[in-house]
């Protein structure tokens, strides 16, 4: 199994957007790992986490045929994570010859919401390719060899927000981002069901921000603890590979900063392009 992370950014983007800060002034001039598009990650080469508006950027710089795609997951709302004149462009005379006919997506309540209504809106060749299913709370979903199990995720106010775990085979992933401080019966399903995870990737939005257990973003501190209580149920060892992701410029996330920081709790640092098999 693998995932490759192709956007790793909060929503402004680093550098940002309009920004002229001091760690924004500096990525431009290092670039490299400091130049950071919008979350989105592609596990293995069929399904898809997110889909923001960055997603042709990325599909460019990573050689992707997204025609390929089977399987789209959706963590919530927010435009730097759902994106939905995307999905009207597959058909139509914007795409022609899809390799995969249909588009699979899972996606919490308001987002499945949207999905429905452009399913409605868009041409016959676009709507008979997209197939819709509500990501309901611990309720797992079978796509294809993957099962499913969206989370609720501590975020966006009555908005459904989730985050994912994701197994094919023995393997399994966390994919645990746009999220706070876990909720306990978060850590209560995991414990329960005996999960063991082999990869995952949290929310590291304020980065070396002080971050609040009840805030809608985590940083370095939280994720530590995070960590720790999915250590004490033994959710984590030491087989298990863990990453820091999504990042906004007020945290100072230059990546060599990162990796410093990321290493004092055994985590590595995503940045977009990097490949993790597992």
């Amino acid at each position: 199994m693998k995932i490759r992370f192709l956007g790793t950014a909060a929503a402004e983007g680093f550098p940002a957007l309009f920004c002229n800060c001091k760690y924004c002034k500096e990525a431009r001039r290092l670039k490299g790992k400091n130049i950071r598009t919008r979350s989105q990650s592609l596990i293995n080469d069929d399904l898809l986490i997110d889909i923001p508006a960055d997603t042709l950027s990325h599909f460019l710089t990573g050689d992707i045929r997204g025609d390929r795609i089977k399987y789209l997951l959706i963590t919530h709302s927010h435009s730097d994570h759902f994106y939905p004149t995307n999905l009207s462009l597959r058909g139509s005379y914007y795409a022609h010859e899809l390799e995969e006919p249909s588009l699979r997506i899972l996606a919490p309540r308001e987002v499945y919401n949207v999905c429905v209504d452009l399913k409605g809106r868009v041409s016959r060749s676009v709507a008979d390719g997209l197939i819709i299913q509500r990501a309901e709370p611990f309720v797992e979903a079978e796509l294809g060899e993957y099962r499913i199990t969206p989370l609720p995720a501590r975020h966006a106010g009555n908005e459904e927000a989730v985050i994912y775990l994701i197994r094919q085979g023995e393997k399994v992933l966390l994919y645990a981002h746009d999220t706070g401080y876990f909720y306990d019966e978060v850590f209560e399903y995991i414990e329960k069901n005996g999960v063991h995870l082999d990869l995952a990737s949290f929310d590291c939005t304020n980065a070396h921000l002080p971050s609040d257990e009840k805030g809608s973003h985590m940083g370095f501190d939280n994720v530590e603890r995070v960590i720790e209580r999915l250590r004490s149920i033994g959710a984590v060892d030491s087989g298990t590979r863990l990453f820091v992701n999504h990042f906004s410029h007020n945290g100072n996330p230059l990546h060599e900063d990162m990796v410093k920081s990321a290493s004092k709790i055994g985590c590595e640092v995503s940045f977009d392009g990097c490949l993790a098999e597992f």
